[in-house]
């Protein structure tokens, strides 16, 4: 017989099922509002398999050929900092790894997976993080379980030409360097030893105002080749002009109140150093004078003094120290209250772009926002922190914000054909599980956000 625990969860379970099954439907009516002068392009598969799905998007901009070059090196930056739907999918990367392999004409380069996910010394020895923990979903491999077995499996597969590098924060064991000639660490922008001052400030004024500088990793392949993110491949004193191409890879879900969702802008955060935690009123600090990319923007886990810095600050490492190459969403699952836990939704599509603000506006208008019915997803919705950062990103060189500039080439695999502009929005299979906690707090998101 069960008990009275059980007897809630499933009362809760078929509640939210009976009445909130098509919440997010009410959104699929959105449409893509009329084109103008386009600036930028944005390439979709939806209803296939994340393998699927990305080799489309990647046959729709061309082929990998027309992406990377024979000798380049490629650094792709997945978000590792979770496991489960917090990651991007496994299938995808590995997809995409192999699409690089095996490119027309050959591939002589290397591929990197590298990776800050703020998970001390040794992140692949972390059970907080997607690098140890076992997937429940967003592996879709056989005998790939999380990142570890995922990187091992690339390693065993192409040898020499793959390398999985972690990136550490200086407090937790990594070393500040000034310039590759150091060795591998972190380059802190703060007009030191050599190295150029890149900061920003939000600002504020009296004790609300904050400065970051910009910070980037120098680090080794296992081949020898030393890469230094901002300036190039570095070799006998030089850099050398070779190739360097880099790709943000990351998932899609709910991140908070204060920030909203989280996908390819706020992946930014693990390439930065975030020594000092994430509280600027304890610790947050990279030098007695700057903060970390974190605590700049946010009050820990509130919003800070200023709206959408974190957006601000990533539009000005676009410019000043890397902008990726291609971003890409692999949505196959988002979290709406979680990025490991349920209530999730299975949205099966892989979005790319070379621009990093339209990527984030459609993916958070299209597919999250459409499922969740959160108005703190919403980038058309005034107050929403969303919006406030990815406007904020685009006013600072990110990218483009305005969707009428960006034309969308979409694959269903389901229809068999490309879509139209007014068949975008996705709507995804939900499973709500059984925890009463986690369907709380997407309760609460989702008919509390109307306070905006």
């Amino acid at each position: 017989m069960e008990n009275r625990r059980q007897f809630f969860k499933k009362i809760i379970a078929v509640l939210i099922s009976l009445t909130l099954g098509g919440a997010g439907r009410s959104q699929s009516a959105a449409l893509k509002r009329p084109a103008v002068d386009r600036s930028c392009s944005l390439y979709r598969a939806i209803n296939g398999l994340p393998a699927e799905n990305i080799s489309k998007v990647i046959e729709l901009m061309g082929g990998v050929e027309r992406i990377i070059g024979a000798n380049d090196v490629v650094v792709i930056k997945p978000n590792v900092q979770w496991w489960n739907q917090g990651a991007p999918n496994m299938q995808a990367l590995k997809t995409f790894v192999s699409l690089i392999m095996d490119r027309p004409g050959g591939f002589h380069g290397e591929v990197v997976i590298a990776e800050n996910c703020h998970r001390g010394k040794q992140p692949w020895n972390s059970m907080n993080s997607g690098w140890k923990p076992i997937f429940e979903r967003n592996a879709d491999l056989e005998g790939i379980n999380n990142y570890k077995n995922l990187t091992d499996h690339l390693k065993k597969a192409y040898g020499y030409r793959y390398s999985t590098v972690h990136w550490v924060n200086v407090d937790r064991g990594g070393r500040r360097v000034f310039g590759p000639a150091d060795g591998s660490g972190y380059v802190f922008c703060d007009g030191t030893s050599g190295v150029p001052k890149i900061a920003f400030d939000n600002g504020a004024v009296g004790s609300n105002l904050r400065e970051v500088i910009m910070t980037y990793p120098v680090f080794n392949t296992d081949k020898g080749t030393i890469v230094d993110l901002k300036n190039g491949i570095w070799e006998k004193g030089n850099y050398t002009g070779r190739p360097l191409r880099f790709v943000n890879f990351a998932a899609l879900n709910h991140h908070s109140t204060y920030c909203g969702f989280t996908s390819v802008i706020k992946n930014y955060l693990g390439v930065s150093d975030l020594s000092g935690g994430p509280d600027p009123f304890n610790g947050g600090k990279l030098t007695e004078k700057y903060y970390n990319f974190h605590s700049f923007p946010f009050n820990k886990w509130a919003p800070g003094p200023a709206p959408g810095m974190i957006g601000a600050e990533i539009g000005e490492y676009l410019t000043t120290i890397r902008r990726a190459d291609l971003n890409i969403v692999t949505a196959e699952w988002i979290g709406l209250a979680s990025r490991v836990e349920k209530p999730i939704v299975r949205t099966r599509a892989v979005v790319a772009s070379t621009d990093p603000v339209a990527l984030d506006y459609h993916s958070a208008k299209y597919i999250l926002y459409p499922n969740s019915g959160i108005k703190f997803h919403n980038p058309d919705e005034e107050k929403s922190p969303s919006r406030q950062y990815l406007m904020a990103c685009a006013e600072h060189g990110g990218g483009e914000f305005d969707e009428r500039k960006v034309a969308v080439k979409s694959y269903d695999f389901k229809a068999g054909r490309l879509q139209n502009d007014d068949e975008l929005a996705v709507i995804g299979e939900k499973e709500w599980g059984t925890n009463s906690k986690a369907i709380i707090k997407y309760l609460g998101l989702r008919y509390g956000s109307f306070l905006l």
